[in-house]
């Protein structure tokens, strides 16, 4: 239960840096992908069901909080968990290089599955966005992933859950 705490604190503040603080600073043109990131973490280390409601509940919160179709962000959330942890049950994602890969193609895959279900529930023409959505975006999260998972497990053995 104090697992589920340190993680739902630290969505929550990834959730608050990345939908108010990262888009009113001006000279950011890309910010990282928190929530990912965290879904991410979750499939390299919570690979139960536990972990896949985490992953879901984190796009479902960043669909409600961003403004885009309801369940987009959930259904990438969960694909993208799925795929992680079916990498981290085979390879060893531990170490920053290891997790920033693991991100960055996270992260492509959650943009490639953004573009094409908005490009199938009619929006807008989307490729202007594809190098940002798909490049800029992606490196950027795998940048701040090393960060983000020293933070998490700080938090987690600063209430003594490892």
């Amino acid at each position: 239960m104090r697992s589920f705490a340190a993680l739902a604190a630290t969505a929550i503040v990834a959730m608050v840096l990345q939908t108010t603080v990262f888009p009113s600073v001006p000279v950011l043109p890309v910010a990282p992908d928190l929530m990912l990131v965290l879904a991410v973490y979750l499939g390299v280390f919570h690979r139960n069901m536990g972990g896949a409601l985490g992953a879901f509940l984190l796009g479902y919160f960043m669909d409600a909080f961003s403004g885009v179709r309801l369940g987009v962000n959930a259904f990438a959330f969960t694909l993208v968990f799925a795929g992680v942890q079916m990498v981290a049950r085979s390879i060893w994602v531990q170490g920053s290089v290891p997790v920033m890969v693991v991100v960055f193609v996270a992260a492509c895959v959650r943009g490639l599955v953004l573009m094409a279900v908005l490009a199938l529930a009619g929006g807008t023409p989307l490729w202007h966005h594809v190098l940002r959505y798909t490049v800029a975006e992606p490196l950027v999260a795998a940048l701040a992933a090393p960060a983000v998972f020293a933070v998490v497990q700080w938090e987690k053995r600063a209430l003594g859950l490892t």
